[in-house]
């Protein structure tokens, strides 16, 4: 992964590189940011850029041994550790490396739930466990293949149980030369010990022009839907994948919005029960893309007149009649019950009970049109 196939960040790649130059690489660091951000390729490219041999002012070559079996995984001194969905055959992440490392090679972006899904696993918590502590210590304590640095990135720190954390804190605070730990995490849910012990390095949000460029240029789709999509992604470049739908999904997606905007203006205990019955059968990813489409949507019905947003013609309409409904000061707030609502599917939530409570949230933050009588 060279830092050129990163999207954005690029304050963060200059800092990388000038840091490995002048020889001041830290042996433990904590890259923390939100889902999307790009913080696992970063990684993979920071680590790539060390080990590169034909390394320039501004990324590894991409070419040579080093960084050839970088790219494909195949890198014997870099490890990976990674949530598990634990079982008698499942301890350690060494027991599945070869998903990992088709799950990256299809998408570096790919998400927690995207992980479990792909093992098939989406009703199981995701754990990092003591199995993996001893596997850490155990492959840490082995020479370097090639004379140079290992390397141990453990994705989705947060994961780890305090029976691991507590058997990594020594290595992790005194390593064997050239041994490199790089914990990635969403949430700064550590131990204080854990914490104490890295380089905090903040991996922040990808800004819209990038991911609308890095979605034109790999997507082909066209400059405006890519900066619609780009506006509501709010800096999560997974979250812009699962934008990116058939027309018939995004029809679906207007459709149930608007099904459900009615709703929540006008609550009606039946239709309510009918529409969260229905949602609660179209699957986890569905419902993270229609709450998303709402973020939008909600977003886009405060902002209309505004000559900086890319509002897809055929939607343009329902907005105009649903923007009156929506008073800047409540906009915000639906926003965040919406973006709870999301992380909540993440987690398992149970969708009919989810779906019901923020219909009812939303209908307290909705504003009544005023009716003027002759």
């Amino acid at each position: 992964m060279q830092f050129s196939k990163v999207i954005g960040q690029q304050h963060l790649k200059e800092s990388m590189i000038e840091a490995i130059n002048n020889g001041r690489i830290s042996h433990a660091q904590l890259f923390l940011g939100t889902e999307g951000n790009g913080a696992l390729p970063l990684a993979l490219a920071y680590v790539q850029y060390l080990f590169c041999k034909n390394r320039t002012a501004t990324d590894s070559c991409g070419t040579c041994p080093q960084c050839q079996r970088i790219t494909k995984l195949n890198q014997p001194d870099v490890h990976f550790v990674y949530p598990l969905a634990l079982s008698k055959d499942v301890e350690k992440s060494t027991d599945i490396f070869p998903k990992w490392r088709e799950a990256f090679l299809k998408n570096p972006y790919f998400s927690l739930t995207d992980w479990m899904n792909f093992l098939e696993a989406e009703n199981k918590q995701p754990v990092i466990g003591v199995g993996e502590s001893k596997d850490i210590l155990h492959q840490l304590s082995m020479t370097s293949h090639e004379g140079s640095y290992k390397v141990m990135i453990m994705w989705m720190a947060e994961k780890m149980n305090l029976v691991a954390a507590n058997k990594i804190l020594k290595i992790l605070e005194e390593p064997p030369d050239k041994t490199i730990f790089i914990l990635i995490t969403e949430s700064t849910q550590l131990p204080v010990t854990i914490l104490s012990r890295t380089q905090l390095v903040k991996v922040p949000r990808i800004s819209e022009k990038d991911i609308a460029e890095a979605l034109v240029s790999e997507r082909g789709i066209s400059k405006e839907q890519a900066l619609s999509i780009a506006s509501v992604a709010d800096g999560n470049y997974r979250l812009a994948q699962i934008l990116i739908t058939e027309n018939e999904d995004a029809q679906y997606f207007s459709e149930k919005f608007q099904e459900w905007m009615r709703i929540c203006l006008k609550p009606d205990g039946e239709k309510l029960t009918n529409w969260v019955n229905d949602i609660a059968t179209i699957g986890r990813e569905k419902q993270k893309q229609l709450i998303a489409y709402s973020i939008q949507t909600i977003r886009q019905s405060l902002m209309l007149g505004n000559l900086a947003i890319h509002i897809p013609a055929g939607e343009l309409e329902f907005l105009q009649k649903f923007s009156p409904y929506v008073p800047f000061e409540s906009c915000a707030l639906i926003s965040e019950e919406l973006n709870k609502a999301y992380h909540a599917v993440e987690r398992n939530a149970h969708s009919k009970i989810l779906f019901t409570s923020v219909s009812l949230k939303i209908n307290s933050m909705l504003a009544r049109p005023v009716v003027v009588k002759a």
